[in-house]
Parts: C-alpha cells; sequence; structure tokens
C-alpha cells in the first residue's frame, strides 16, 4: 500500500487536475459499482442458498444495515470539509501567545494550526490531515476522520462476510455437483465456476480495504495519522483517542453516519502527550 500510496500522491503532484477530474469519478464508480455487485450478488444469488428463514432475514438486514454504513459514511466524508478556512473567521488566526504553535504554509501564505497540512489537490490546509481520499474525492481529517474509519471498517466487515458466504456456497456446490450425474450436474458446475470467479474477485476485493483498516485502527489507537502514523505524541490513551477522532460518543458513532457526536475541540489546538 505505501508503494501504491506514493506513487498516487506523486502522480497528484504532478497532474493534480488529472487526478481530481479523471481520478475522482472513476474511483467512485469504481466503488459505487463494485458495492452494488457484492450486495445484489449475495442478497438474491448466494445468501437464498445458504440460509434460509430466520437466518436468511438477519442476513439480508445486515447486509441493508452495512451497505448503509458504506455509503453513509462516504458521503459524510465528501460532504464534511475539514478544510482550515471552514473555521470561523476568528479561529482562523492564533490566539494571542500560540503563535509559535502555528506554522506558516508557503502555498496558502498565513499561519496555520498544529497538525493541519496543505493538499495539492483540495488547493487548501486541513485540519489534522490524515491523507488525500481518491474514493470519498476529498481530504481526511479532523472533521471527517470519523466517517471515513467506519467506512473503512464497514466496507473490510462487508467483504469479509460476503467472502465466507461465498466459501460457504462454493463448497455447497462442490458438494452437490459429486452427487449429481450429467444434465442437471452440468448446471451445478456452471453455476459453481460463476461462484469460484466471484470468490477470487472477493479475496482480492478484501484485500485492500483491510489493510487501510489495518492503519486506520493503529492511527485511533495512537491518535496519530497516516503520514505520522508511529507518531506517540498526541497520544492521551484509547478512551480519549476515541472521542478526539469520533467525538463524545466515541465508538457508539458505528451505529449510524447520521448519529450527532459532537467533536472535542475545532481542531486548531492539540494537548501533548507529556511521557513517552
Amino acid at each position: 500500500m505505501c508503494i501504491v500510496n506514493d506513487w498516487c500522491r506523486e502522480y497528484a503532484n504532478l497532474y493534480p487536475k488529472k487526478a481530481v477530474s479523471i481520478g475522482h469519478p472513476l474511483s467512485v464508480i469504481f466503488l459505487l459499482v463494485g458495492t452494488i455487485f457484492f450486495f445484489t450478488l449475495q442478497v438474491f444469488y448466494v445468501a437464498p442458498d445458504v440460509h434460509d428463514g430466520f437466518m436468511y432475514k438477519f442476513f439480508v438486514i445486515s447486509a441493508i444495515f452495512t451497505t448503509y454504513n458504506i455509503l453513509g459514511n462516504l458521503l459524510a466524508c465528501y460532504r464534511t470539509s475539514s478544510a482550515v478556512k471552514s473555521l470561523p473567521q476568528e479561529r482562523q488566526i492564533p490566539k494571542p501567545g500560540m503563535e509559535h504553535l502555528w506554522h506558516y504554509c508557503d502555498i496558502c501564505q498565513k499561519l496555520m494550526p498544529p497538525r493541519s497540512w496543505h493538499c495539492p489537490l483540495c488547493k487548501c490546509c486541513i485540519l489534522k490531515r490524515d491523507h488525500h481520499c481518491i474514493f470519498a474525492a476529498t481530504c481526511i481529517g479532523h472533521n471527517n476522520h470519523r466517517y471515513f474509519f467506519w467506512f473503512t471498517f464497514y466496507l473490510a466487515f462487508g467483504i469479509f462476510m460476503s467472502m465466507a458466504t461465498l466459501f460457504c456456497d462454493v463448497g455447497r456446490s462442490v458438494y452437490l455437483l459429486h452427487r449429481m450425474k450429467t444434465g442437471f450436474g452440468s448446471t451445478v458446475k456452471s453455476l459453481s465456476y460463476f461462484r469460484y470467479v466471484c470468490l477470487i474477485l472477493n479475496i482480492f476485493a478484501l484485500g485492500f480495504p483491510a489493510l487501510m483498516l489495518r492503519f486506520q485502527v493503529r492511527i485511533l489507537k495512537l491518535n496519530s495519522t497516516y503520514y505520522q502514523i508511529t507518531s506517540r505524541h498526541h497520544d492521551l490513551g484509547f478512551r480519549k483517542n476515541c472521542q478526539l477522532i469520533m467525538g463524545q460518543r466515541g465508538l457508539w458513532t458505528c451505529i449510524s453516519p447520521s448519529l450527532k457526536s459532537p467533536l472535542l475541540h475545532d481542531g486548531t489546538h492539540w494537548q501533548i502527550k507529556q511521557c513517552f
């Protein structure tokens, strides 16, 4: 992921307009098509063969809930700005005596709060900038980090559940294939090949979000950012770190992106851990 991310960052720095006009739409379309494909495959074709009765209804409800959180958190990421310019005008300048904690941005040509950095694609400085997400078509920072974390979590969870169900279905198809004779057996065989292909796609699809989630869990644990992922300077303990990223409701924000959870501060002042 680091190699791919470094290449994407280099390309974005060289061709920012192409990255925005081409990269963002293609990434969003790819994600939406993939989500719809796996949802339809699971709910209407795979799950009915694996589950029945109550378990099938429970699976459908779980699939809808997971898909809602994937798309809802993605939309919330896009709609929630973490730009420094989104702050009230009086908070875009340091308070008297706090100037030494802010740094100067050569591109914006003004002082910026701690942990904020300039994004060449968003063309502005971002509060506690984590990274620029091509799927959300925006930067992930102080105000929308919560939504990106749960988007990553539910994306990895949904693909994992899809893979588990496909494993069960492929195993069932293989079992039926060994029991069937020619005729109907050929139909089962063709269905098995289709599900084999879907399973392989599912396994590959799980890799990237699982890796993203691994990074995000570590970031949440240390209250760090992607480009300073090993830093413990702002690690105030897991509970406080959760509230700083998720808001006052902490991990309860997993329920829905529409759940109100005010952040503890506006992202211009960060407490530093005293002991390392």
